[in-house]
């Protein structure tokens, strides 16, 4: 996942390797062997054909402090409790994906209030995607009971940070050189930091939920008090077992911890970085704002996520933002699980 970081011009480099000896590259970085695929072809192979080879994740000094020694689904290896955490969210987020149309209209609202509340003044859009999209997924998460704004604006602040200095290079430098880990490292210290505000946020969230269920500790049952509690129709609502059609062992708190963790990363850094791309590839093609505007106005009421089909401009807008500019992580790095 660093090996870009070797060379001054990473990824360039590699592909010149590539075209002189062959579509996989071979590597041995001190004991380990690690193979570069380099062409589609062999991406696809391994990655899509074969995925089920190359689920594994090799150990990860960094991946480690920022999963909480791996409880996380994006940097944890394959284990009985990874798979049963899995399905887990995969289960919560099909129970909470009704909430999705009616979220993401009253989000989408939000968000152009917020961009024309700036007039004509500059600002960054990367900064407002970033905290509505995070705003977005806590909804999904928690329903009414997300935190404040001034409260999920800092946490999202917080993400953003965490994530551009995990990819500094004196920072992912930790992974690959071992004996940099005993000098001192402003950027590890801050990232460190980091994390630890992310957790404080999202266990916080977790207590607050908890409080009220039948049985926990805190409860006040038979005092008539308002406690709150997730409703059932949310992702945490169901993880905690609020949903009675919902089957399946309740996963440890560390996993649903980092289950949370995982949908407010995965969801927030790329979902804001195609909005803005898409937004800048805009600003060079009036004439298809133009025709996307005429398209919108022409829906029959406020597309929804099952609307793409009848919106082709809108769709192709999107598709070939991602192709220009794909945000999921490429560079995660895999190991296989047997011999291939």
């Amino acid at each position: 996942g660093a090996l870009h970081l070797l060379h001054p011009q990473g990824a360039l480099h590699l592909s010149r390797l590539a075209r002189r000896r062959g579509p996989v590259l071979r590597m041995r970085l001190g004991r380990r062997e690690v193979l570069v695929p380099s062409s589609v072809g062999t991406i696809r192979e391994a990655l899509v054909r074969h995925w089920g080879d190359w689920l594994g994740r090799p150990p990860s000094y960094l991946g480690s402090l920022v999963s909480q020694g791996g409880q996380d689904l994006a940097l944890g290896a394959p284990c009985p409790a990874w798979r049963q955490q899995r399905g887990a969210v995969r289960v919560a987020l099909a129970r909470a994906g009704g909430r999705l149309g009616p979220l993401l209209w009253l989000q989408g609202r939000e968000l152009c209030e917020e961009l024309r509340s700036h007039g004509e003044a500059p600002l960054d859009p990367f900064e407002v995607f970033t905290f509505h999209t995070c705003s977005t997924i806590a909804r999904l998460l928690f329903g009414d009971l997300v935190p404040p704004p001034g409260e999920l604006r800092a946490f999202s602040c917080c993400l953003g940070e965490l994530l551009q200095l995990w990819g500094c290079s004196s920072v992912r430098a930790l992974d690959l050189l071992p004996l940099l880990r005993a000098l001192p490292n402003p950027g590890l210290r801050k990232l460190l930091r980091l994390v630890q505000h992310r957790d404080a946020f999202v266990e916080a969230q977790i207590q607050r939920h908890q409080v009220g269920r039948p049985g926990e500790l805190g409860s006040s049952q038979g005092s008539g008090a308002a406690c709150p509690s997730p409703p059932p129709d949310t992702v945490l609502g169901v993880l905690l077992g609020c949903d009675s059609g919902a089957r399946g062992a309740a996963l440890s708190p560390a996993r649903l911890h980092m289950a949370l963790v995982d949908l407010f990363i995965g969801g927030t850094e790329t979902t804001a970085a195609a909005l803005g791309w898409a937004v800048a590839f805009l600003l060079h093609r009036p004439e298809l704002q133009a025709r996307l505007r005429v398209e919108l106005e022409g829906a029959q009421g406020p597309p929804g996520p099952g609307d793409m089909g009848r919106l082709p401009l809108l769709q192709a807008t999107i598709s070939e933002t991602l192709r220009l500019r794909p945000p999921a992580p490429l560079a995660l790095p895999h190991c296989a699980l047997r011999h291939t």
